[in-house]
């Protein structure tokens, strides 16, 4: 049974029964946990399945999760402003990484820093970054991810290593008390990196993301700024505070002002 097959197959059982271990796939397609584990990572890669421990799932805490256009067009006037707001952290000659957010797009959008290096893998990203000529772009390349525009797989976390930034800018699907949280466990992977690898990391979200649900954690021991849009509830700024992070709102003035590298 060619490779192809097969995964249709094992989407049509998650369809049945929502998950699907490694054993399982083996004693359905008497295949070895070698190519099991290759099926696996092949879905991964095509965004149709999320990573469980053991094996596979269908992403059910995402619902259907809407496309990246659509996304984007959600909230667009606050993640504009978000954006403008974030953009002025950038100062000249920096290296920042840019995640593939919707609202970090919009930090692409409003850069008005000189001789920036910016790292990315949004596709988006590079195409706005493109218009000038005083940048230079690093593409972190591997798989296009056509849905959510993106470029994705091991490839990408093995040159983040690689590469030392000032800042990255990382996007949410949720924001909860413990955390924030992914729908893939290899966006984690990919923002604990280029936080490892960045001397300052901001979070631009807006107000939808605090208190909505989605899979995979990131502790916020990894994040140094929050820039959204409506002022957090009470319970949640006490949290940043205890953490040390910095939280910045549209309606604050001059964002730069105690926002310096820990």
């Amino acid at each position: 049974m060619f490779q192809e097959e097969r995964l249709l197959k094992i989407l049509a059982y998650l369809k049945a029964h929502q998950s699907m271990s490694v054993g399982e796939i083996c004693s359905h397609f008497q295949v070895s946990r070698d190519t099991a584990r290759r099926d696996i990572v092949r879905l991964v890669q095509e965004g149709v399945v999320v990573r469980t421990h053991g094996g596979v799932a269908l992403p059910e805490l995402q619902k259907e999760l809407s496309s990246y256009q659509d996304r984007l067009i959600e909230e667009s006037s606050s993640k504009d402003e978000i954006g403008r707001l974030s953009a002025k952290l950038i100062r000249d000659h920096e290296t920042v990484y840019l995640d593939v957010s919707t609202t970090v797009q919009f930090v692409a959008e409003h850069v008005e820093a000189k001789q920036i290096t910016a790292v990315t893998h949004s596709i988006d990203n590079v195409s706005i970054l493109s218009k000038r000529e005083d940048l230079s772009i690093y593409v972190l390349g591997g798989y296009l991810h056509i849905q959510n525009r993106l470029l994705s797989g091991p490839s990408v976390v093995d040159k983040i290593r690689e590469i030392r930034a000032d800042k990255a800018f990382i996007g949410a699907t949720a924001i909860r008390p413990d955390g924030l949280y992914y729908p893939y466990e290899e966006d984690v992977r990919v923002k604990k990196e280029m936080a490892r690898q960045s001397d300052q990391v901001i979070l631009v979200v807006d107000h939808t993301k605090f208190g909505a649900k989605s899979r995979f954690k990131l502790d916020f021991e990894y994040v140094d700024i929050i820039v959204t849009d409506q002022p957090v509830s009470s319970e949640m700024r006490e949290l940043l505070d205890a953490r040390n992070i910095t939280l910045i709102e549209c309606t604050t003035e001059n964002p730069q002002d105690g926002a310096e590298s820990r």
